[in-house]
Formats: C-alpha cells, sequence, structure tokens
C-alpha cells in the first residue's frame, strides 16, 4: 500500500488531502509543522512527500534539505501559493520532483502524484561513462575509487540522455521528458543538475567529455571513453 506524508499547516487543505488520499487507499500521515515532520520520516518510510512550503516552525524546503542530505530520495511534490516562482525553482533545484500551485484540484495532485512515480521507478540500471560507474538502482557513482550519491532527479537525467547518446536536447525538452512539464518558467534548473553531475563523473567539470553543452542549443551525453 502506498504511505503518503503531508505536510501542511492550513487545516481545511491538510483534512481535505488526507481524506482523498484516504479515499483513494493511501496510508496518509498528515503533519503540520517541521517538527512533526522529520519525526515522522525519521521513524517511517513513505512512497510519496506533499511538502507545504510556509510552515509555521520554519520554511519547508530545511525538511527537503534534510532529506536530501541524508539519502532520502523519497518523491516530494512542493505545495506553494501563487507567485512563490523563486521557492519553486529553489526547491526543484534541491531535488523536488514537482509542484503545484494554490489552489489546485486534487483530482490533478492524484495525476501528478502518478506521474511522478511512474517516472522515478523507471531509472534503475547501470552503465559506465569513461572512469564513472553508474547504479541508477541504488542511485551511486563509483568514479576514481570515491562514491558519489545520485539524487533522485540526477538519476533520471542520466536515464534519460543515456538512452538518447548523442542526441541534443534543448533545456525546455529535458525539464519536459525529465520533470514532466509542458512549460517551465526558467531552465536554470537543468543547468545546475549538470553542473552537479559533471563534478561527479568528469575529470574536468569545467571541460566535460560526456555531458557536453552544445552552444545556443543545450546539452548532449557522449558515451565513448
Amino acid at each position: 500500500m502506498k504511505k503518503l506524508l503531508v505536510v501542511e499547516d492550513d487545516m481545511g487543505i491538510r483534512e481535505s488531502l488526507e481524506d482523498y488520499f484516504k479515499s483513494l487507499d493511501y496510508l496518509v500521515c498528515a503533519t503540520a509543522d517541521q517538527r512533526a515532520a522529520q519525526a515522522a520520516l525519521s521513524k517511517q518510510s513513505f512512497t510519496l512527500v506533499l511538502l507545504d512550503l510556509r510552515l509555521p516552525d520554519g520554511d519547508g524546503l530545511d525538511i527537503l534539505k534534510s532529506m536530501r542530505r541524508d539519502g532520502n530520495l523519497t518523491p516530494v511534490i512542493i505545495l506553494t501559493a501563487r507567485g512563490e516562482e523563486e521557492q519553486r525553482i529553489h526547491g526543484l533545484e534541491l531535488g523536488a520532483d514537482d509542484y503545484l500551485s494554490k489552489p489546485f484540484s486534487l483530482h490533478e495532485l492524484s495525476a501528478r502524484i502518478d506521474a511522478v512515480l511512474r517516472r522515478t521507478g523507471s531509472a534503475a540500471f547501470s552503465f559506465s561513462l569513461g572512469k564513472a560507474e553508474i547504479d541508477l538502482g541504488s542511485h551511486e557513482i563509483l568514479f576514481k575509487g570515491h562514491r558519489h550519491r545520485l539524487i533522485q532527479k540526477e538519476a533520471e537525467l542520466l536515464a534519460f540522455l543515456y538512452k538518447n547518446p548523442g542526441q541534443v536536447f534543448r533545456r525546455e525538452v529535458i525539464l519536459r521528458e525529465v520533470w514532466g512539464y509542458d512549460a517551465t518558467p526558467t531552465t536554470r534548473t537543468v543547468d545546475t543538475h549538470i553542473f552537479n553531475l559533471r563534478k561527479k563523473i568528469e575529470e574536468e567539470p569545467e571541460n566535460p567529455k560526456h555531458i557536453v553543452t552544445v552552444h545556443r542549443v543545450g546539452y548532449r551525453l557522449i558515451v565513448e571513453p
């Protein structure tokens, strides 16, 4: 059974989410603040987290930071108020899987959850890029004797590029295929994830040989050593 953690301080929204997803046979843990959410995450695992950003005891993004820092790759969908574009972007850069602005349809949220779970469950194979041994199932890279963790979106991005070697993709296409958006306010998220991946797999991240920038177009993956 799927287990959902809801982190939302608005009682009306929180109870609506809890009732709706219980009706869909989810196990739901609903919390109203950062402290309770962190306690729940420390005691059990979840299929997905719905995360409000404005909490009475702090920023919801601190929960996301803590999860990714600890290697917790549970998918996260951010719930934001309209006009919080910078926070949404920052959340995606930290490793959130999607976002939805309030007010939202419960049916749309359910569809977003299904889409995220399909995407996050699709990248689970191993391959090599030069001296980097990449295991997308365990979210690890072995490079020159050192192990590096991959966040979920880094794994999905690598999987997408590896399945289309040599093909050049615009940032907008990568966002649509990996993040699942038809439109997005910025492409900075892609650049940030590419930058972080290069530090984990490239001999010289500033002069990459595998994840290559095509000037004024986008990115492509070169699989040859």
